[in-house]
């Protein structure tokens, strides 16, 4: 891949910015997920069970949440890669499509459903 001069004016190396920022916030989020998942699969606890309590399933939730970190990573380099794009050939961001909203949907909705989970269980 051959690199690309683009000017210096005006916001240019501030939206470059941006983007960089927001592909590591996608890259943090995606850790956080795969830190959940592993703390699902090895049943990690800051408090200990109580006898009685019920135990439900966690491989399906944890495959889920592993899957929603994918899908953050896939997220984020496709912002990049547009944002980018329209950095270059001086597109505005706001106008560049709706895929980012539509992947990340799914996983906010999921971290939503996880959290209501946790909240009911224990």
């Amino acid at each position: 891949m051959s690199s690309r001069r683009v000017k210096n004016t005006g916001s240019t190396a501030r939206d470059f910015c941006m983007l960089e920022r927001n592909l590591l916030a996608h890259f943090k989020l995606a850790m956080l997920l795969s830190v959940m998942t592993a703390s699902l699969l090895l049943q990690a606890r800051l408090v200990p069970e109580k006898e009685g309590q019920k135990q439900y399933q966690i491989v399906p939730l944890a495959s889920v949440e592993f899957a929603c970190a994918v899908l953050c990573i896939i997220a984020g380099i496709w912002e990049y890669y547009q944002g980018y794009q329209d950095l270059v050939t001086s597109k505005p961001f706001w106008g560049s499509g709706k895929v980012h909203g539509t992947l990340m949907a799914p996983v906010a909705l999921v971290i939503f459903t996880t959290c209501i989970i946790f909240v009911v269980y224990n």
